[in-house]
């Protein structure tokens, strides 16, 4: 079967203790199920554990009719992490990845993901190893989120078609850095800047979307909400002969999809309350 998106890599339990509720999280799952929510047909490949988180989030998956063809289910403790909120801003206080540690794909699972028109993953995924059996094959989309390690990109990037980046916590000239990773080979580059407007730069196009002023709730996810809607615009709408026209409309629904997702609380809005705090075991965001 071919998906549109097949998104590989993390799912994470999202704690918040002031309301002592888990959202359901993680930048992958986040994009199919957003994917699937956007009417693409989507897929998942991460693994879950065995505790009442593994359940909440894998129930979540089939509940909102994302395809999980591959089976990893391990026991142990599930992806969890504490967000902490402050005025609408998401920040991540700690991360313990559970039984989420590694991949280890066959050939069989490579040739099902590998028909999907475009595959996502991110800097979280552990999925690296894999990109160079894939390109070429499909199209390859990569979150690289707030990275900035020279050696690491320039390894990545050129496996990957079109690479994501949000803006980096140092000062750096943006212009500069979106040329330099298009050097390294992807067809586009698009960095997201928080409330201020995205960059694009695909060949010699250059584009800009302001956002919209809205009343924020939560950021956590907004992110891969951007993603979502970015590919699925390409998917259902771009035309090579028009390519300006149609980032820039992948750039517009994007930024609509994003500001909506940022007035909802968690990064999908799908909670479960918890009655006890949850403990951070092996903290990997330290």
């Amino acid at each position: 079967m071919q998906y549109d998106i097949f998104a590989v890599g993390d799912n994470v339990a999202d704690y918040y203790p002031e309301q002592k509720r888990i959202y359901a999280g993680g930048g992958a799952y986040n994009t199919a199920v957003i994917g699937k929510r956007l009417n693409l047909k989507t897929a998942y490949y991460g693994a879950f554990g065995t505790d009442e988180n593994a359940k909440f989030m894998y129930n979540t998956l089939k509940k909102e009719k994302v395809a999980y063809p591959v089976s990893d289910i391990r026991k142990g403790r599930n992806a969890v992490s504490i967000v902490e909120k402050n005025s609408g801003e998401a920040n991540i206080k700690a991360v313990d990845k559970g039984v989420y540690k590694n991949l280890s794909l066959n050939e069989n699972v490579l040739d099902l993901i590998k028909k999907s028109k475009i595959v996502h993953t991110n800097i979280y995924s552990y999925f690296e190893d894999y990109l160079a059996k894939l390109h070429y094959q499909t199209k390859l989309s990569f979150d690289f989120s707030y990275l900035r390690n020279k050696e690491y990109l320039e390894e990545i990037l050129k496996k990957v078609d079109i690479a994501f980046f949000s803006e980096a916590r140092q000062k750096e000239d943006q212009t500069a850095f979106i040329d330099w990773a298009l050097q390294q080979g992807p067809e586009v580059v698009v960095l997201t800047r928080g409330g201020n407007s995205a960059l694009l730069k695909s060949g010699q196009i250059e584009l800009e979307i302001e956002t919209q002023t809205i009343k924020t709730v939560d950021t956590l996810g907004a992110g891969d909400a951007f993603i979502s809607a970015f590919l699925t615009s390409l998917i259902r709408d771009f035309k090579p002969d028009e390519p300006e026209k149609y980032y820039q409309l992948a750039l517009k629904k994007a930024e609509q999809i994003a500001a909506k997702y940022c007035q909802i609380n968690g990064s999908l809005g799908i909670f479960a309350d918890r009655q006890e705090d949850v403990i951070i075991y092996n903290n990997i965001h330290a």
